[in-house]
């Protein structure tokens, strides 16, 4: 059994976030989609498949400026972004994404897993480091004009999918450590197998006593990429010991694995089953699949 003080204290940062928008933002109805000529041959779906490693036929992007704010979206080609080499996404990590995933059904219907939760948790994202808000619902809705447009790459297998990559970059095109006055939202696309090599497998985890990941009334609960490249050299030490992850420490007590939250089913001392996750006290992601299983037990 939870107690009740878990369950509201992990549903607590969730509750506060809002997909709508006070700002200006663009609109799902502004959509202009430039269709690629000749589509690109699929890769096989299956264990050679690697995370990551494929992109879909197209690509949304969306540009705001501090004077002209949000432009129309539109869908086009997939193709390398041109990112001018002062932009402070580049020099100062002013960048944040997310990721969630699309399946389809037994009878072809397309599915996406709670996206409006990842709506949510990246507008969060974007105030933390000073992008533009924008509206949540519109974004998503542009978002699942990308995925029909594409919905040929969605994997049919067991254990496979499409992989959804929202991302916010500063766009600025001036040196200087200040609110970006250029920002770019895009969204990219691969079909995706296991995230592990190994596969759906249980994972050795290395737990590490010499580096921190996240520490109290800092960033560790926004999905920013200077929270993970950092830990990948903490990675590469647990991998050469022969383990897959990290299990992170905050203060002596644990917090995250690697790129995902924990949760730990046991006994406890009174012998009953209880499951237990650390606390969203701002040193982790608020997780879509966490908050999942935990309204699943009320």
């Amino acid at each position: 059994m939870m107690s009740g003080l878990l369950i509201k204290r992990s549903f607590a940062r969730f509750s506060t976030l809002n997909l709508a928008s006070s700002a200006e933002t663009f609109y799902a109805r502004d959509l202009a989609i430039n269709p690629i000529k000749e589509r690109k041959s699929k890769p096989k779906f299956d264990s050679s498949l690697l995370f990551g490693h494929v992109a879909t036929d197209h690509q949304l992007t969306v540009e705001w400026s501090k004077s002209d704010k949000w432009g129309k979206p539109q869908i086009d080609p997939f193709a390398p972004l041109q990112v001018h080499p002062f932009s402070s996404a580049l020099h100062y990590a002013i960048q944040c994404f997310e990721g969630f995933k699309a399946y389809k059904s037994d009878k072809g219907k397309i599915i996406l897993f709670r996206p409006e939760m990842n709506m949510k948790r990246m507008k969060s994202s974007c105030k933390r480091i000073s992008l533009p808000d924008f509206d949540g619902k519109e974004f998503l809705e542009c978002i699942k004009k990308l995925v029909l447009l594409d919905q040929d790459w969605i994997p049919t297998q067991d254990g496979f999918s499409l992989y959804i990559r929202p991302t916010g970059i500063s766009h600025n095109r001036e040196l200087g450590v200040r609110a970006p006055d250029r920002s770019l939202l895009f969204c990219v696309m691969s079909p995706v197998g296991p995230y592990y090599t190994t596969g759906f497998k249980p994972i050795k985890l290395y737990c590490s006593e010499d580096h921190i990941r996240a520490f109290p009334k800092g960033v560790g609960e926004y999905k920013l990429g200077s929270n993970y490249g950092p830990t990948i050299y903490s990675s590469k030490l647990a991998e050469a010991k022969g383990y897959n992850q990290v299990l992170w420490l905050v203060q002596g007590k644990v917090s995250e694995v690697g790129a995902s939250n924990i949760l730990i089913f046991w006994k406890n001392d009174q012998g009953e089953d209880e499951l237990i996750t650390p606390p969203l006290d701002g040193t982790i992601l608020p997780g879509v699949t966490r908050d999942s299983i935990l309204v699943s037990l009320q």
